[in-house]
């Protein structure tokens, strides 16, 4: 199936902004750790050239939606070798409760035998996810920026396989609102993005239901952090204009204090009496 060259730019078009610190909507330590934007550059956050050919096969393999971003299935984690030449060095699962009381979708032997990471996230329904999914985003930032502090940011030094059963399911849901999350796009442009790089994703009536209320709480927490950030520059400006004030006003009565003692001083040379003249009366 024939993807258009046009769709990923137009689900990505309020995503031309650089990452940083300055255009993420929201604030640190959230969603991303204390100091993310200092070790993370935006080049980790370009996006991948289009896919123009979507063949049934491919659903079978991960795909990169950043470039330190991956989504597949579980079965993907099969294929060792393409896990090590994409450099994959965290597999985060997130998978059903029921799943994991029957020790089923995990990432740790292939995690063991490639010596990375892996991490597993259990959810009993979607409103146990859509709590965890703030955490879920914090963690992969984590991973991203946790490479030596000697090396350089520009590229990822560090990436992640989100998968599922499927890798249609509840990991694609964690992937879109990541993706609103860190490039500040609305629901629409991620699920657009998300589908042109992995066309099978099925998010179900519940799942949209699920991400749709995430959407508000990210639009809540965009306001409340555009007021607090808007406070703290008026607070800064009228800081710093009372600082200029006040230094203003204490080298105008510096000023005016030596201007007075200048005449005290000489109103004292006026009124002092002249001494009389020395006289010689020893004889």
């Amino acid at each position: 199936m024939a993807l258009t060259s046009s769709l990923a730019e137009d689900a990505t078009s309020q995503a031309r902004q650089p990452v940083n610190a300055e255009n993420h909507a929201f604030q640190q330590g959230e969603f991303v750790p204390d100091g993310f934007f200092n070790r993370v550059g935006p080049l980790c956050f370009t996006i991948p050239p289009p896919m123009f050919q979507w063949t049934y096969e491919m659903r079978r393999r991960a795909q990169s939606l950043l470039p330190g971003l991956y989504l597949g299935p579980w079965s993907c984690l099969a294929d060792r070798s393409r896990l090590v030449q994409e450099g994959i060095t965290l597999l985060l699962a997130v998978r059903d409760k029921r799943l994991a009381m029957a020790s089923l979708i995990s990432g740790r032997r292939a995690a063991e035998a490639l010596q990375i990471e892996e991490s597993t996230v259990d959810f009993a329904d979607n409103q146990d996810l859509i709590a965890m999914l703030p955490q879920l985003i914090n963690h992969i930032n984590t991973h991203v920026a946790s490479f030596p502090a000697t090396e350089p940011s520009g590229h990822a030094r560090k990436k992640v396989l989100l998968f599922c059963e499927t890798g249609n399911g509840p990991s694609a849901v964690v992937a879109i609102a990541y993706l609103m999350v860190m490039l500040n796009i609305s629901l629409p442009q991620a699920l657009q993005y998300v589908s042109s790089r992995r066309f099978c994703i099925d998010i179900d009536e519940s799942a949209s239901q699920l991400l749709l209320s995430f959407e508000s709480i990210l639009d809540a927490k965009r306001v409340v952090e555009e007021s607090r950030r808007a406070s703290e520059a008026k607070y800064t400006t009228l800081k710093g204009a009372s600082r200029k004030r006040d230094a203003a006003e204490f080298d105008m009565v510096e000023e005016d204090g030596y201007a007075r003692g200048l005449e005290a001083g000489e109103a004292a040379d006026e009124n002092r009496r002249p001494l009389a003249p020395f006289e010689d009366r020893s004889g």
